[in-house]
């Protein structure tokens, strides 16, 4: 079985409807036959009437025309058409094949050349099972999603994983998600996480899921990055909410009160103002208390020295026993304002 130079034009593509595109492929292919030639030759074998049927090779094909050539390098095998399809099938460790394309050369073997399943899983050393499932991930899947595959637009992992049972169940919605996935890209992770939810879903949230899946991708992955947070951010995210009401009580406040107010009504709205005060207060004091753990005046030199926290907390009395100027108590409606306290977090 030696190599040799043939014409392009000679080759009949039988099997290309089944091949899986990948142009990113090609041109990384061409670009290395331009560098170093054709370093592997394509795999062609002699029909009953003297056509030859390129079997394998449909990559260095579709190169050597992306450069224009007319000619390639391939080795034409002298064996019946269906012993060199069984070849490929046994040989699959020496190219990596796409799920749906090696079910593609088992449809052949069982249809076209009527060998049962159980034959075909023998030649190959699979069970029957096996080549049984590989069938149906061509038979179960709807003309037009099976185009989108062998396309190269549609992953044969979405097919199996995701698009072969959605289309068992309901093959419209198989179809409608399909033609997203042709304009609208998924990865593995978004697609495994939409159909996950979509098997949860009610009729309902499953045709608003169809009509807008990258915006119902975004809104759980929206979700699910808030459980993720840290504390931090959390608290961060808080903080921002709280700042944003303030700014709309603080700009609705000359509509809100107003002269000849009712007298309950405005003692209502200064309890609540009061205890917005005091909270922010409290919470600047706790900031302050926690910063201050921090700092190495305030930490005990020696711990079994009490006379540096004794004189401290001598002080504290003191300082607390002191009368306030005034006279005023210290009730929430009397509170400081937050710019007295020199609140500023």
């Amino acid at each position: 079985m030696e190599k040799e130079i043939i014409d392009l034009h000679l080759l009949e593509l039988r099997y290309a409807h089944i091949r899986v595109k990948n142009e990113a492929r090609v041109r990384r292919l061409a670009d290395s036959i331009s560098r170093h030639g054709q370093l592997e030759a394509m795999l062609a074998v002699s029909s009953e009437d003297n056509q030859l049927i390129l079997v394998d090779g449909y990559f260095r094909y579709a190169a050597l025309k992306y450069l224009g050539k007319d000619t390639g390098l391939a080795r034409v095998v002298d064996e019946p058409e269906s012993q060199t399809l069984y070849q490929l099938l046994i040989l699959r460790g020496e190219r990596q094949w796409e799920a749906i394309e090696e079910a593609g050369l088992i449809q052949e073997l069982h249809r076209r050349f009527s060998y049962s399943l159980s034959e075909i899983g023998r030649q190959i050393g699979r069970d029957k099972s096996y080549v049984k499932r590989r069938m149906d991930l061509l038979e179960s899947l709807p003309e037009e999603i099976l185009s989108q595959v062998i396309a190269g637009t549609i992953s044969t992992w979405a097919a199996s994983r995701v698009l072969i049972p959605l289309a068992r169940a309901n093959p419209s919605d198989a179809t409608r998600l399909a033609a997203h996935l042709e304009r609208e890209p998924m990865s593995t992770r978004e697609l495994q996480l939409f159909y996950e939810h979509y098997q949860k879903a009610n009729r309902q949230v499953r045709e608003r899921m169809l009509t807008h899946p990258a915006l119902f991708i975004k809104s759980i992955q929206a979700v699910a990055g808030n459980k993720n947070e840290s504390p931090e951010e959390k608290w961060l995210h808080d903080a921002k909410v709280v700042c944003t009401i303030l700014d709309r009580l603080r700009d609705k406040a000359d509509t809100v009160f107003y002269p000849n107010q009712e007298q309950k009504l405005r003692r209502q709205l200064l309890i609540r103002a009061a205890k917005a005060r005091r909270l922010a207060v409290e919470l600047q004091q706790k900031i302050k208390e926690r910063l201050g753990y921090d700092r190495p005046h305030q930490r005990a030199s020696d711990p079994g020295n009490g006379e540096t926290r004794d004189s401290k907390a001598a002080d504290r009395q003191t300082t607390e026993g002191r009368p306030q100027h005034g006279g005023q108590s210290a009730r929430d409606g009397d509170n400081p304002t937050i710019g007295q306290q020199g609140v500023g977090i």
